[in-house]
């Protein structure tokens, strides 16, 4: 059969049977959007929202504004409405009537009157067992079967529902019938749907609730057999009642078949939806334990009669649904609970994990007993502190300040009105202001009705106070701290760090934020008001500004907003955001923006103020405090995330190879932001890569005013990190996709190394004898030394480097060319000893073979020798640097040799050229022709000693598939290679003027490899006397020519 695909909309598709049947529907290949008040997974079997639906909504349907915004495509075809505020007899009492039918019932009214004004075909309309009559289920002695047409014995007095619960169904049952009716009266606009009515007799399986005061019978039951069985070695349980009373139960996926083939029929009528197999609770929990293999002779149990227990007897008649859709039940009873249980059993499996061992025990026992759940109205109030420090200072005109103030004012009335009016059923909010101002600034004094509060008054905010304060100009963040304690003295819930030049954008900013922080709250398992949310600054794109803070952050700091006497008016907003990156818990909430008009990324009224080191200890401290006082205060503390930012300076900006590195999937346990450094202020790629990331708090893209170089760039990106770990990219590398996860498992093996030397490979050498002849000169050693070395590598190179954030003074050296060349020896080498002398246990570089990256060939694998030139005129500097890692050699090296040769020579011919002109002797003679053939000479000996090096010594440097005379010239290119690396050493100590430096060589092992030294002397000593016995050779062949 080809079903027809439509848009279908599932009130309370986070719930139980909700999120059931939009899975079905969605498997279909129906567009299922579900709407539900959060997308919370803590009872739902599919945990993304993208497993059971095309589109998830959060909204609150109590709101007919939320109403309509689902029906804004007018394409909604089928309305299936499972929300309601519902559970089994602990929540279903009459302590919780009053809040459970005004919630249903304006939900149920609201959702109906959006259908009729779209053009929906059917609504089903999820009604309950509850809407029998109370008195026709009191009989224990028999099988009570209740028809649908049992709720309409009007002459009857026994038609009470069972609580307010079942008394809203009725009610909403009755006017949609009256709806049906009226039709033809209705207004034209109206269309009346085709209406489905199920009334659900005990629904249960996988993914309802098991805990917490909602759960079912079933439910119920199964948790606490489990937990006594397995967790107490007991197995002794509660029952509320009796255990008389009977009821019938019906599995989820029964019940799921029977709503979709309802749904698809062309029945407009009322259905029962149930099992018509009754049990006894007591009967129940004996097969509950049976589930998990206990007999029931086995089983004590322990009735308390005082608790609520609902009617007495209860089962449905099927004879109308099974007539109509041809439907009955396939799962029994103990089938359904044996299916039941296996899931409850996993889900403590899970949460046993999360849990230490008293916190566990604790938990266990609770879950042995069932509460009443006495529900509220939502009579929320949330007032959110205002911090406004306002300052005529450093403007024109003082009267300017007035007028920023009023436009700040305006925008913060427009923005919030919808948030202040008091509405039925939803979170209220007010506001309070708090105004910092001068002490000596005289436009806000006196302070009594000063003009600040005036235009504040204007516009409608009454609830003010006004500070005054004797801090140097623009310490802003003296103010905040200050205003912040009498914010929270008021028992503010949130408070704002406001400017008073800014611009809100966004209506309903103060319910965005309450929710967010909600949001976080159910996610993370964290306090409500725990974390950073900051406005999205459409100034400054991509940084945290404008923090709007709970009120656990001041219970965790004392009242102080920001630490005393530290931040100025610079760094405070990225403080409190980075201290709860930790735990996940920061956010830039992308739909709530603000424009700052004065300052942001533009110039600010005061001197910019930066605290040079505060992402070091300063917040290390902040963030131990927090860890402390969530074991404190929380049973089970989540983790603190790993930390680490990607740095990549930036000259070509690539998209190809950047992109991937922004998109990296990274570990659940770890927050990761990446730090793009433009190089080329001219770049015409930097637009498009804004454009696609510059509004995300965790893609900081920076641009260099003018091209300083890979290594002042690498620097930038160091100030820009906060993290614990920082991982070192070249713009053209290409990371391993889990290079991240390999990241953090060598993080956590080795948490005392000072860094990680990653694995850079490059693509296979065997193509040309260019790439063969680099990999046999050396030049790629370094860049897979992690695959040769274990422990304390001597350093890596800034291709794929991960290091530890320790010190604001571990930066890159300027004296290095732009284009590198030995500033990534340098900083691995400052690194590492600054971490073994300074911290406890610390160790230096460990080996990451598994930290994997890609590195193309230079140049397309195209010869490109200049660049070996440059970067050797570089990490010629390190000789000076470090003399103690350098040494003096016995003979000179091949490029020494060659100019020393072609000095001879030169010297040759100047006293030729005068024994000529007055002896009338020939220009060329012995000594010419021989220290003429003695400079190619040098090469030749060059190649040799190379060869024999790589045949004998180096075998494993063979590039296994270049053969033949190709590998002849491959080894002879790498001569070549490694003399032009040696010229642009030797020009780089000359261009510096460290003349007394030649003839001294920097140990690239820097003494960690025994031997190395020694081996780089015999190679140049036997490089020399090759050339040597080269040159008697050639004198021998004169003297016999001439002979």
């Amino acid at each position: 059969m080809v079903i027809q695909k439509r848009v279908i909309l599932i009130t309370g598709g986070n719930g139980f049977i909700g999120s059931h049947v939009a899975k079905r529907l969605h498997d279909q290949g129906h567009y299922v959007r579900v709407v539900d008040l959060r997308d919370d997974p803590t009872f739902r079997i599919y945990k993304d929202t993208s497993e059971f639906c095309s589109e998830f909504i959060e909204g609150d349907l109590r709101s007919i504004k939320t109403c309509r915004k689902l029906f804004n495509k007018n394409d909604v075809k089928w309305v299936f409405h499972f929300a309601a505020n519902m559970g089994g007899v602990g929540v279903i009492n009459s302590k919780n009537n009053f809040v459970i039918y005004q919630e249903n019932h304006l939900m149920s009214l609201n959702i109906l009157q959006v259908s009729m004004n779209s053009d929906v075909e059917k609504f089903f309309y999820a009604s309950s067992a509850c809407v029998y009559p109370c008195n026709k289920q009191i009989n224990l002695n028999e099988d009570i079967k209740l028809k649908e047409s049992d709720t309409w014995n009007c002459i009857n007095k026994d038609t009470k529902p069972q609580e307010s619960y079942g008394a809203e169904k009725l009610n909403t049952e009755i006017f949609i019938s009256s709806l049906k009716e009226s039709s033809t009266s209705l207004e034209n606009n109206l269309k009346i749907p085709q209406f489905k009515i199920a009334r659900f007799h005990n629904v249960y399986g996988e993914g309802g609730t098991w805990y917490g005061g909602r759960e079912k019978a079933p439910a119920a039951l199964l948790r606490k057999a489990i937990c006594a069985n397995k967790y107490t070695k007991e197995n002794t349980i509660e029952i509320w009642g009796s255990g008389k009373q009977k009821r019938s139960f019906l599995y989820i996926q029964d019940c799921v078949d029977a709503v979709i083939k309802f749904m698809e029929s062309d029945l407009d009528l009322t259905l029962n939806i149930g099992s018509e197999e009754s049990i006894r609770i007591d009967e129940l929990a004996c097969v509950a334990f049976e589930t998990i293999g206990v007999s029931r002779d086995k089983v004590t149990l322990k009735f308390d009669e005082s608790k609520p227990t609902g009617v007495n007897n209860r089962n449905s008649d099927n004879t109308l649904v099974s007539e109509y859709l041809k439907w009955s039940p396939k799962y029994t009873i103990h089938e359904g609970m044996k299916k039941t249980s296996l899931w409850i059993q996993q889900e403590l499996e899970i949460l046993h994990h999360q849990y230490k061992d008293d916190s566990w025990n604790e938990l266990i026992q609770s879950y042995l007993e069932s509460k009443v759940n006495v529900l509220d109205y939502n009579n929320e109030i949330i007032t959110f502190g205002i911090l406004l420090p306002i300052t005529s200072r450093g403007l024109t005109k003082p009267e300017d300040c007035l007028e920023n103030l009023s436009n700040f004012a305006k925008s913060l009335y427009e923005t919030s009105r919808e948030d202040i009016q008091d509405k039925f059923g939803e979170t209220k909010y007010q506001i309070k202001i708090y105004i910092g101002v001068d002490k000596d600034d005289t436009l806000f004094h006196p302070i009594k009705n000063n003009p600040a509060e005036s235009i504040l008054n204007d516009h409608g905010f009454t609830d003010i106070k006004t500070m005054e304060f004797d801090y140097p100009p623009g310490s802003i963040c003296e103010i905040w701290i200050d205003l912040t304690h009498e914010a929270y003295n008021d028992n503010c819930d949130y408070f704002v760090l406001f400017g008073d030049d800014v611009i809100i954008e966004t209506n309903g900013w103060m319910n965005k934020f309450h929710e967010a922080y909600r949001k976080i709250s159910i996610q993370k398992k964290v306090p409500r008001g725990f974390g950073c949310m900051t406005f999205t600054d459409t100034s400054f794109h991509g940084f945290p500004t404008f923090p709007v803070i709970g009120r656990v952050h001041l219970d965790i700091f004392n009242g102080d907003v920001l630490p005393r006497k530290t931040f100025k008016n610079q760094d405070g907003d990225p403080y409190i955001f980075q201290t709860y990156r930790r735990w996940g818990c920061s956010m830039m909430l992308t739909d709530v923006k603000i424009q700052n008009v004065v300052g942001g990324s533009s110039d600010p009224r005061y001197e910019r103020t930066h605290h040079p080191n505060w992402s070091f200890d300063i917040l290390n401290n902040s963030v131990s405090k927090v860890e402390e006082w969530l074991k404190t205060n929380c049973k089970n503390p989540i983790p603190k995330l790993l930390t680490l930012d990607i740095i990549v300076p930036s000259y070509r900006v690539n998209l190809k190879y950047l992109e991937p590195m922004i998109n990296l999937e990274k570990p659940a346990t770890m927050s990761t932001t990446t730090i793009i450094i433009i190089d080329d202020p001219n770049s015409p790629n930097t637009s498009i890569l804004k454009r696609l990331y510059d509004k995300d708090p965790f893609v900081r893209i920076r641009e260099n005013k003018t091209n300083l170089g890979a290594s002042l760039s690498r620097n930038r990106g160091l100030r820009e990190s906060n993290a614990d770990y920082v991982l070192f990219f070249d713009d053209d590398v290409v990371p391993d996709k889990n290079i991240l996860f390999e990241c953090e498992k060598i993080i956590n093996k080795h948490p005392d190394a000072c860094g990680f030397i990653g694995n850079t490979k490059f693509p296979p050498a065997d193509k040309s004898i260019y790439t063969s002849a680099l990999v046999l000169s050396g030049i790629t050693h370094f860049w897979g030394i992690s695959e040769l070395w274990d422990e304390d590598v001597p350093w890596g190179v800034t291709a794929n480097l991960l290091v530890r954030r320790i010190s604001d003074k571990i930066v890159y050296n300027p004296i290095f060319p732009k284009t590198g060349g030995g500033e990534d020896i340098d900083f691995c080498l400052k690194q590492r000893n600054y971490f073994v002398k300074n911290i406890k246990n610390g160790k230096g570089f460990q080996a990451a073979p598994k930290v994997l990256a890609t590195h193309p060939w230079w140049n397309n694998g195209n010869r490109d020798y200049y660049r070996f030139f440059k970067w050797a005129t570089g990490d010629g500097a390190l000789i000076k640097l470090y003399p103690d890692l350098s040494y003096y050699d016995i003979a000179p090296n091949s490029i020494e040799l060659f100019l020393g040769t072609i000095l001879i020579f030169l010297i040759t011919m100047i006293f030729s050229l005068f024994f000529a002109i007055f002896y009338n002797k020939p220009i060329i003679n012995n000594y010419t022709i021989l220290t003429f053939l003695s400079i190619p000479l040098v090469i030749v000996s060059n190649i040799i000693s190379d060869m024999h090096v790589h045949l004998t010594k180096q075998h494993y440097k063979r590039i296994p598939t270049i053969n033949g005379y190709r590998y002849v010239l491959a080894m002879a290119e790498s001569s070549i290679i490694r003399m032009i690396s040696e010229f642009g050493r030797l020009m780089g100590l000359i261009e510096r003027n460290e003349w007394k430096y030649i003839g001294k060589r920097f140990d690239w092992f820097v003494r960690r490899a025994r031997g190395t030294i020694t081996e780089e002397c015999i190679n140049n000593l036997k490089k020399f006397l090759i050339w040597e016995a080269g040159s008697f050779r050639g004198i021998e062949l004169i003297k016999l020519k001439f002979e």
